[in-house]
């Protein structure tokens, strides 16, 4: 017994001084690299057109030029990071007529079918706004990794904003705020990393991470 005690107890002395695995995930799984990516839209007030960006959004693709019907996109965008570059506007954005982001603090995007379509892609999928799940589709062009840069997906959609809630009450009238807004996505894509962790059994002492 005390050798069987002693072999476990040298084995999970092991286990907490493994360094940790990085593996590779499949060669057509990406994810955001935020340096360099944007995702951004234009929509018009009062006749005149402004664009806005978000700054804290994540995006997971499963993509392969060679078989684009076998991929996804997933994306979480926080909506309390909307940026329009007049901080009063932004304020009216997050509020509960608008991204009622006390509520709905983000909005997801999920595409599960994507086909060719002339020297581009088209990902046709479900957003979620607010409370509300509508068909969206995403237009793209990719550009595959190379030796000195990752790879690249540049994209638009088109979507009304009365269809998902935004812009409630007098808001509703498209006569200050158009009911257009235009979507554009330029994002870099780093092959996915999958950890593969031990369990700590350190507790919480000061060297656990």
């Amino acid at each position: 017994m005390n050798v069987l005690r002693a072999l476990v107890g040298a084995a999970l002395a092991a286990a907490i001084w493994l360094p940790v695995a990085a593996v590779a995930a499949p060669a057509n799984e990406f994810e955001l690299e935020a340096a360099g990516s944007s995702l951004t839209f234009t929509a018009v007030q009062q006749g005149a057109k402004f664009e806005s960006r978000f700054d804290r959004f994540t995006a997971t693709v499963r993509f392969d030029p060679a078989s684009p019907e076998s991929g996804s996109i997933s994306s979480r965008i926080d909506l309390g990071s909307v940026d329009t570059g007049n901080p009063e506007r932004d304020e009216v954005l997050t509020g509960a007529d608008w991204f009622s982001v006390g509520r709905w603090p983000e909005a997801v995007f999920t595409a599960g079918r994507i086909v060719r379509v002339g020297d581009g892609y088209r990902a046709s999928g479900t957003l979620t706004l607010r409370d509300v799940t509508a068909p969206v589709s995403l237009s793209f062009r990719w550009t595959p990794a190379s030796a000195a840069q990752p790879a690249r997906l540049l994209g638009s959609a088109t979507l009304e904003r009365l269809a998902f809630g935004v812009g409630q009450g007098d808001w509703r009238d498209t006569a200050y705020v158009g009911n257009r807004v235009d979507v554009q996505v330029n994002i870099r894509l780093r092959p996915t990393r999958v950890s593969d962790k031990s369990v700590s059994i350190k507790g919480n002492s000061p060297d656990a991470r």
